[in-house]
């Protein structure tokens, strides 16, 4: 059996019928995660959901029940596989969990039974801030995992993903960190960090044979109704 040939303007439309021949990436950021000042690194690492975060989840479960979803991938971090749940329950499916997904590790290097602040007086940790913000880079965090390792992994589960579910339209549930590996990979980019995504956001990909096509960025109009300001202690990983 022949498979179509899937012209680059099928990519692109947003309107499309079918996925025939191409699969159609959900890329979904975890809700909001628990923490809490002075977390030890190791338990701020695989944080739950807060109960704004729930509430994500149950908001981008229903703004996508009525999608064609052929599965539902997710990290193993709970926070990610607890907002892929509230997503799949809705198509009777059960989220497949890729470890690749993992969010990085941007501590893995320091004790992890300690907090920052144990680590850092507040004016030294607002400069690591600082030069993360300045560089763009995980780089800059000193105790990080390796950066491009951490890339290489989000795209082979991602390509993996893809060829997997060639003419259906996924979820994966994952992270901040993990779409903007992606996102870089995508737009060829040096930098780790392109764009503050949102819990809960769609970021959506098309992909056909060795061709990507990015349709839309940290779409999170379905939040909108249930929150009205951002957590500081919840804005990242």
């Amino acid at each position: 059996m022949t498979t179509r040939r899937v012209r680059t303007m099928d990519l692109e439309d947003p309107f499309v019928a079918s996925f025939d021949g191409m699969c159609e990436l959900l890329l979904v950021r975890h809700g909001e995660q628990q923490f809490r000042e002075n977390i030890p690194l190791g338990e701020a690492l695989d944080a739950p959901l807060s109960d704004l975060g729930w509430k994500q989840a149950r908001a981008v479960g229903e703004r996508l029940k009525d999608a064609r979803i052929g599965a539902v991938y997710c990290s193993p971090l709970q926070r990610a596989h607890n907002t892929a749940i509230e997503i799949a329950r809705h198509h009777g499916l059960e989220p497949r969990i890729d470890a690749r997904l993992s969010e990085i590790d941007l501590w893995k290097n320091a004790p992890q039974d300690k907090g920052l602040l144990d680590l850092y007086t507040r004016d030294e940790l607002v400069a690591v801030y600082r030069e993360v913000a300045a560089t763009r880079r995980h780089s800059a965090y000193p105790y990080c995992e390796d950066a491009d390792a951490f890339r290489d992994r989000v795209v082979s589960a991602i390509d993996a993903i893809v060829e997997a579910n060639v003419g259906h339209r996924v979820v994966v549930a994952c992270h901040g960190g993990v779409i903007n590996a992606y996102l870089a990979h995508l737009l060829r980019s040096a930098y780790d960090h392109l764009v503050s995504v949102h819990h809960t956001s769609i970021t959506v990909v098309r992909a056909a044979d060795t061709r990507r096509e990015l349709l839309t960025i940290n779409d999170y109009a379905h939040v909108m109704p249930i929150q009205s300001s951002r957590g500081s202690l919840n804005s990242a990983r």
